[in-house]
């Protein structure tokens, strides 16, 4: 559960660590932190509280690939609290991508294609190993099939003890384990080259202003294929049917590989094992908090993903 602070209680954090804040407004957190906007010398911050300093230290950490074109907001100060830790950033300002009607979606996509290609080209020269990294730059794992197989161990974050939890929740388990055996068959045609992935697009970690995207939050980032992102976006586009339904993201998607001139190798294979990752990852994660109505609408999505034709072409709806 997030720290719960009312903005008098941040105000009263912040003053016991020499600062002033002015204009403390509570701003919508996630699931491990809360957050608040304050005024200071005439500046705009934001001010986490946060139960993983990790995660804060993963968006110091990531700010090296701040640029014109990957845009981060700048922690200015990290430090520890009784519960967990605190970071204080200079505050961005812009509307949620989820928000976003069919129009607002159409005309901001150009520019978060953008912003992933240069991700995809960011040096991560100075970080080790794939998978979920921390706040020193280093991946769990040794190589690609081993972060999207977890090693199938019982340790923390393993298949299998995810698979027990899964278990434990009245789920069935029919959807997790033909996933695993995709993602298991798929594994040959896995790319070995290591890239930053932002990993967590679609969860209210991307404002939109007049320039185009800001990324947020880097606690969900992970090292491995570029095409991970991508896949985040055809994964969770169904659920988003209300919103931007009217928009083909394969066909959308493949119009820019297009315009851009690359070609990516095996690129059916490589997005369906990230998809599969994804469905996988997530039934656990919504079944294990109780989300059994989101489990089950994220364990039918993985189902018809593994179902669906390996295509070149992205023109299918998913």
């Amino acid at each position: 559960m997030p720290i719960s602070l009312t903005p008098e209680g941040a105000a009263t954090e912040l003053r016991a660590r020499g600062r002033d804040p002015r204009d403390v407004v509570a701003l919508s957190g996630g699931l491990w932190s809360a957050a608040f906007a304050f005024v200071e010398d005439g500046r705009d911050y934001v001010v986490r509280f946060h139960e993983r300093r990790d995660d804060l230290e993963k968006d110091r950490f990531a700010y090296r690939w701040n640029s014109p074109r990957v845009r981060t907001p700048r922690i200015v100060e990290i430090g520890d609290m009784p519960q967990g830790a605190y970071g204080i950033s200079e505050r961005v300002h812009g509307t949620e991508l989820d928000a976003a009607d069919e129009a607002g979606m159409r005309a901001v996509l150009p520019s978060l294609f953008d912003t992933l290609d240069a991700l995809g080209e960011a040096d991560v020269t100075g970080t080790t190993g794939y998978g979920l990294w921390h706040g020193d730059g280093r991946g769990e794992h040794a190589t690609w099939s081993e972060a999207l197989m977890r090693s199938e161990r019982t340790a923390p974050g393993g298949r299998e003890q995810a698979r027990d939890e899964l278990a434990r929740s009245g789920m069935r388990l029919d959807e997790y384990d033909a996933g695993i055996v995709g993602i298991r068959e798929l594994l040959p045609f896995q790319s070995a080259e290591r890239h930053v992935v932002h990993n967590d697009l679609l969860y209210h970690n991307v404002f939109v202003d007049s320039k185009g995207v800001i990324l947020l939050d880097w606690g969900a980032s992970i090292f491995g294929d570029f095409v991970y992102d991508l896949a985040l976006l055809t994964f969770w586009w169904p659920w988003y049917r209300g919103l931007w339904g009217g928009i083909d993201i394969r066909a959308e998607l493949s119009r820019h590989l297009e315009k851009s001139g690359g070609t990516i190798p095996r690129l059916a294979e490589r997005l369906r094992a990230c998809e599969l990752d994804i469905g996988t990852s997530h039934i656990v994660f919504q079944a294990s908090r109780g989300m059994l109505d989101e489990a089950r609408w994220t364990a039918a999505r993985t189902l018809a993903v593994l179902k669906a034709p390996l295509r070149v072409s992205w023109t299918d709806r998913g």
